[in-house]
């Protein structure tokens, strides 16, 4: 039996038990129409300055929930983690949750806490 041969035994007696069906287009169409949405709500709050002075202790949570919103959906639709092992899902989880804390602090730190 040739290398050649042995590695394609190799290979179809491989199971794959974590196979599954990626989505389709309109999935993918949806989840960029839900993430434009947000984008225009997020820079809709930035640029209405009556807005802003009114809701000013609540701007930095709501950023933050519609940042995660978009991380979520990135992340587990366009980079494919919802299908993964859940050990990357975490990982990315643990790095937003350094990156929303490293953000919040240098805004305390240099602009007062809002909330």
């Amino acid at each position: 039996m040739t290398s050649h041969e042995l590695d394609n035994a190799l290979l179809e007696e491989q199971h794959f038990p974590h196979e599954h069906t990626h989505p389709g287009a309109r999935t993918y169409i949806e989840i960029a129409a839900v993430l434009a949405v947000i984008t225009i709500v997020e820079v809709g709050i930035f640029y209405l300055p009556d807005f802003q002075e009114a809701f000013r202790p609540f701007l930095l949570p709501a950023f933050l929930i519609l940042s995660t919103i978009k991380f979520v959906l990135v992340v587990g639709f366009y980079m494919h983690l919802k299908f993964d092992d859940p050990f990357f899902l975490r990982v990315f989880g643990f790095a937003l949750l350094i990156a929303m804390t490293v953000v919040t602090a240098i805004i305390a730190l240099f602009h007062g806490l809002y909330f």
